[in-house]
């Protein structure tokens, strides 16, 4: 069972593709507490929490109790605990990265590389890359396989390459990419040629250096050649089964994107879960959305999120374009980077897929 922990909506940065609205709202540790009750309640053996922000570090002391109760519960059941994180990462420290080692916390570290200072500064308006560099060196040597997760603004679309390639010769092996999806953001078809030609650069470098000791894994390109080869959907969205989201006033929603939605209200840490909502929101999720009926693309695509098809249009089917057009751009440059590992018969890839390979491929 996995429940995200939305423990504030504060953040000390102000990031200007940042979507979120920002408030002093934080989750109390007793709130927090009875989130864990709760999880325990339905008798799982392996459980985990995202947690989550604004800045979840913000709320280190509701984490730290999190973490101690958690424990001591999964050692009454021989159970087990994962914990997933993603920080802007000004606020970690030594003991932390100790703790989340300790307690299997899986940080991932909100970092544009060379962007940063652009897109990404404290809500005082200062630079955030200097200010990271230790955070990010301590981090690397506590996990070294931690993940980047970039954000590409519109006006930068030019530079993702560069961004990614910077933040692999920085030490990040994992790095996954979102643009810019606010529906205010104005995407042209000029912008998404250059991106798929930015795509393209990745997808050579990542197959040149796949059977490399430390290869790029630009993640995003993982999920889609995974996709195709083991036949199966780019992503599963189970609205409000697969993470339901804790607010911090205990108040429980399908994602956290319908957060304070009266109609996507499934429950509260002290009652439970109300069943018959969960099932409601679930089942009205399903469904292909019209505008997808016959591409190509389909299963290969995000068009089932719920979550941003919601937060771009309002409307959980409809598709925004710009997701669409992004998806375009992306597919493509990972098939490139599957053909070229395919045809040289790369090792690393052949041990990972050469036993699932379609026919076609073969």
């Amino acid at each position: 069972m996995n429940f995200t922990l939305h423990l504030t909506a504060d953040c000390n940065f102000a990031c200007r593709y940042c979507y979120e609205t920002h408030s002093p709202a934080r989750m109390s540790e007793e709130t927090a507490i009875n989130a864990c009750r709760l999880l325990f309640s339905y008798g799982h053996k392996k459980n985990g929490f995202s947690l989550f922000g604004g800045e979840p570090l913000l709320c280190r002391g509701v984490i730290e109790r999190v973490l101690g109760f958690c424990a001591e519960e999964s050692a009454k059941i021989g159970g087990q605990m994962r914990y997933r994180m993603t920080t802007n990462g000004s606020l970690l420290d030594a003991d932390f990265l100790r703790l989340a080692s300790e307690h299997r916390i899986e940080i991932a570290l909100s970092h544009d590389g060379p962007l940063q200072d652009d897109q990404r500064r404290t809500r005082g308006g200062a630079p955030t890359l200097g200010l990271l560099d230790e955070k990010v060196s301590m981090l690397l040597e506590a996990q070294p396989n931690a993940i980047a997760m970039l954000t590409l603004a519109r006006e930068n679309v030019g530079r993702l390459s560069e961004a990614v390639l910077w933040l692999y010769a920085r030490g990040f092996s994992r790095v996954n990419c979102a643009i810019d999806y606010r529906p205010q953001t104005p995407w042209t078809e000029e912008d998404m040629a250059l991106l798929a030609r930015e795509y393209g650069v990745l997808a050579e470098f990542c197959a040149a250096h796949y059977d490399d000791p430390r290869p790029l894994r630009f993640l995003n390109f993982d999920a889609k050649i995974a996709a195709y080869i083991e036949g199966r959907p780019c992503m599963e969205c189970r609205l409000g089964i697969k993470q339901p989201s804790v607010a911090p006033d205990g108040r429980i929603y399908p994602c956290n994107q319908f957060l304070n939605l009266p109609e996507y209200l499934m429950g509260d840490v002290m009652h439970g879960i109300d069943r018959e909502a969960q099932k409601r929101i679930y089942y009205a999720s399903l469904g292909e959305p019209e505008s997808c009926r016959g591409c190509a693309l389909n299963a290969r695509c995000r068009n089932s999120c719920s979550c941003l098809n919601f937060s771009m249009t309002g409307d959980e089917h409809t598709v925004p374009p710009v997701q669409c057009a992004h998806e375009r751009a992306l597919i493509p440059a990972a098939d490139r980077m599957a053909e070229l590992l395919y045809t040289k018969k790369s090792p690393r890839f052949m041990r990972a897929y050469g036993g699932r390979l379609p026919a076609k491929a073969e």
